[in-house]
């Protein structure tokens, strides 16, 4: 399964530097490995973090044709701008492990394999704790 992580933040809450070290820290290759069945072929989140005042809402869409879940993860703009970047790690690492597998869930992908699939984030996010 393919594995996207991307961010769309102001650059002061370094949001961008905790997306690096996930795709450093193997998450990409190690999902690559894995299959959870032909339900969903790929994973993108976007990890936002804006300013309150535009706005922005989550969106989750799911394209049928390329088996492509895309989600917004919303992080809070204040909480991420006066913390070092272990705290911003170990914070969004719990927000993803606690998004991600409920947002699947949501949609009951007849073919997808969710326990392990869960297992395996968790492992994996759970490095940056």
């Amino acid at each position: 399964m393919d594995f996207f992580i991307t961010t769309d933040s102001w650059w002061e809450t370094k949001i961008d530097k905790v997306a690096d070290v996930i795709i450093d820290k193997g998450a990409k290759l190690f999902f690559y490995k894995k299959n959870y069945g032909g339900s969903v072929n790929k994973i993108a989140i976007i990890l936002m973090c804006r300013e309150p005042q535009l706005k922005f809402k989550q969106r989750i869409r799911f394209l049928k044709q390329e088996k492509i879940l895309y989600m917004d993860i919303m992080l809070d703009y204040y909480k991420f701008m006066d913390v070092d970047q272990k705290t911003r790690e170990r914070q969004v690492a719990e927000k993803l492990i606690a998004e991600v597998p409920a947002i699947i869930a949501k949609y009951k992908f007849p073919d997808f394999d969710l326990p392990k699939f869960e297992k395996d984030f968790k492992k994996i996010m759970g490095q940056l704790l």
